[in-house]
């Protein structure tokens, strides 16, 4: 009987951890779709000088998209966020953590803490400086999460953890999911 347990519910995580790939994968291909039938229909142009997916299994210091609207230059980083109860938390520009948390409801001594089940340190390289040289365009480096997590939060040059929303400047990069970016370059 235990056996049995065992085995469903390994099979409920590895169909989870499926699906959260395959909804990561369906809406990296909306948002390039989306951008892209944004920039023809503005007459913006578009570049990835990365892989579609690349992002999905590690960061370099090429941004994955760079859109030039006029006098503004988007250099776009895409972070995946494959499940939903994660947070990230920026230490820094280079160093990320993200956390995957899951909240008890069902214990009445535990009743909505949160309990963290793993915590890993991510590295975000800095941008290659010929991306960022003045070229008589305003650069702005936008942060985008696809899928978006539960929860941004970073820490300020005053050192207190702000929480982080669509549009909100972290140190001269801007955060945003998706959809928000797609209404901020003209949908």
């Amino acid at each position: 009987m235990v056996l049995y347990i065992v085995i469903f519910l390994l099979a409920l995580f590895v169909l989870k951890a499926i699906y959260n790939i395959l909804r990561a994968v369906i809406l990296r291909i909306a948002l390039y779709s989306r951008l892209s039938g944004i920039c023809k229909k503005r007459g913006y142009e578009l570049e990835k000088p990365r892989a579609i997916f690349a992002s999905f299994f590690g960061y370099s210091k090429k941004p994955d998209i760079i859109i030039r609207a006029g006098e503004t230059d988007y250099l776009v980083r895409i972070i995946t966020c494959r499940a939903r109860k994660r947070h990230y938390h920026f230490v820094s520009h280079e160093w990320f953590v993200r956390v995957f948390r899951y909240y008890i409801l069902s214990l009445a001594f535990h009743s909505g803490t949160p309990l963290t089940l793993f915590k890993t340190a991510k590295y975000l390289p800095p941008l290659d400086e010929k991306y960022l040289a003045p070229d008589g365009k305003n650069k702005r480096v936008i942060l985008l999460f696809n899928p978006s997590p539960l929860e941004i939060t970073f820490t300020s040059k005053s050192n207190r953890r702000e929480i982080g929303s669509n549009g909100t400047d972290f140190d001269g990069w801007t955060i945003y999911n998706g959809k928000a970016f797609a209404q901020e370059i003209g949908e």
